[in-house]
Parts: C-alpha cells; structure tokens; sequence
C-alpha cells in the first residue's frame, strides 16, 4: 500500500536537525508511527512499549533498557512508561546530538505532563492529526499555511483526484479507513470508539458510567458546528454541568472535539462568548449520528 504524504513531514526534517528530542502526539490511529517509519526507515531503531514484555522490561529496569535499545531511537507509545523519559533526560544531557530520540503518544493528556517535567528545552512537541484534505488527495507537499493560501486562493483550480463530499463526510480523514476501502467503516468506527473509551478516557477520568459518556459524545455529535450550550448538553444527557465541562476538556485535549472561539475586535468578547463545536472527524461524527450509508 502506499503511503501518504503528511504535511508535518517538513516540520520534522527540519527539528531534527536542532533538537535531541522529537515528540508527536495526536489522537489514535492518525499516522504518528508511520510518519517516523516513512521518514526514518534505516537510520532509527523502533520500539513500541505497547508490547507487553518490553513495557515491562523499561518499567522494571530503566537502565538496562536504555543499554539495550541505543538511539539512534524511535519510541513509541511512550505514554505507558512515562518515568523513561527522566533517565532519558540524563542521556540527553550528556550527549545532545541532534534527532537521536523520537516520541510517539496517543495520551496527550499524560504525555505532555512528563514533558514537560523531563524534557522541557530538550524536546520538539508536534500534533499529527489525521489526514488534512491536502493530505487525503495526495496533495500534501504542495499544501500551504494559512496566510499564503488565502493570498493565493484561486477558486478555478481544482485537485488532479476526484473525491466526492460523501467519500469525505462517511469515510473522514483517519489514515486506515480512508485509504483502505476494503475495512469496514461501522465496525471502525465503532471499535475505535470502544477502544477509546476503555483505554483512554475511562482510565484517565474514573468514568463509571461509559453509556453515559456515549451519550455525550453524541450530543457533542449532534451539536457539531453549532454554538455550544455546555448547560444544555448537561440537562439533556443528566449530568452536572461541571461533569460536562470535564469530560468535554478531556476530549478536546484528545483532539476528538475542537472549540472555534469567535473573533472580535473586542478582546474581551472573544473571551466571554460561546465557541462553537466541532468534532474532529466526519467518519466518527457522522456515524454516532447514525448515519451508515456510505
């Protein structure tokens, strides 16, 4: 299968030649490994703490590990070890050679703590999303910022792949299901979602009730590019508006939802005024509203 292009693969050239540390981070399943694989396929090692015997391994001899595995070093899913990252901080300290640690975590939530009590100055901190549109149609080396792209914006030029609104809106950006056509989109979506629930969420929360955080996560749905009412998400659903509030920074800090805050000219407008939401995918958003056709 190939692999796509990502827009962040400039970014990480370009860290790697300043900073010892590299770390990625984003919501699961959005390419973080196979970004570094891509990018570095002969020069670095890959470890992944996902597998039991080498997590326990890095929790029980931290040392000896980092014998074993000598950078030039991706490590992946270093969120299930965060005390490696303060040996790390010492081997780094002695020899801070450009790109010879790269990160990966899904956690941000945890990861970023250890961060920054380990690697603070040490460390390049990145969010991989899943694909962009550029990134989707094969269009990523040529993708532009923000700024440039509205300088530019020509509304005559049109991508060399057609892709239609319902491949985007049923099969979203996600790497695995919208490259391969092949998986099954409700089954994908609804292991992702379990699986998130059950490793993430519920362990960093203590959330007792999981279908009743799947009733959140489908009024967030439902509300997706409205303004947000967090009062009647809580009403509607039976939870306590800081309940609400909590679980709402949990998946906006896990790049599940994003929170548009308006823009004024009045600074302080922009702080008092509701955002709107948005849900970060439009496979996922789509199918907790049930909507299965593709």
């Amino acid at each position: 299968m190939k692999l796509k292009a990502r827009v962040l693969e400039k970014t990480i050239l370009k860290a790697i030649k300043t900073f010892p540390a590299i770390v990625v981070t984003g919501p699961r399943q959005s390419g973080k490994t196979t970004l570094f694989k891509m990018l570095f396929p002969k020069t670095h090692t890959l470890v992944s703490l996902e597998d039991p015997d080498i997590r326990i391994r890095a929790k029980e001899d931290p040392i000896g590990f980092l014998n074993q595995y000598r950078p030039p070093l991706i490590i992946d899913e270093i969120q299930y070890v965060p005390e490696l990252l303060s040996y790390i901080k010492t081997r780094i300290d002695e020899n801070r050679k450009p790109g010879q640690w790269l990160f990966t975590g899904s956690q941000n939530f945890i990861l970023m703590h250890n961060i920054t009590q380990s690697l603070a100055g040490r460390a390049a901190i990145l969010f991989l999303l899943p694909f962009s549109l550029s990134e989707r149609v094969d269009n990523a080396r040529n993708a532009q910022d923000i700024s440039t792209w509205i300088k530019r914006l020509n509304l005559t030029n049109k991508f060399d792949r057609k892709i239609s609104l319902n491949e985007v809106m049923m099969r979203g950006f996600f790497p695995e299901i919208a490259t391969r056509k092949k998986v099954d989109r409700k089954l994908w979506c609804s292991s992702y979602i379990t699986t998130y629930l059950e490793r993430d969420i519920r362990n960093l929360s203590n959330i007792g009730d999981l279908s009743q955080f799947e009733r959140f996560l489908i009024a967030c749905a439902i509300r997706t590019g409205q303004i947000l009412n967090i009062s009647e998400v809580a009403r509607d659903i039976g939870i306590s508006v800081p309940t609400a509030k909590r679980w709402l920074s949990l998946l906006e800090t896990a790049h599940q939802l994003y929170l548009l805050y308006p823009y004024y000219r009045n600074i302080g407008k922009r702080i008092v005024k509701s955002p709107k939401l948005y849900f970060g995918d439009t496979a996922l958003c789509s199918y907790l509203l049930g909507l299965n056709d593709a």
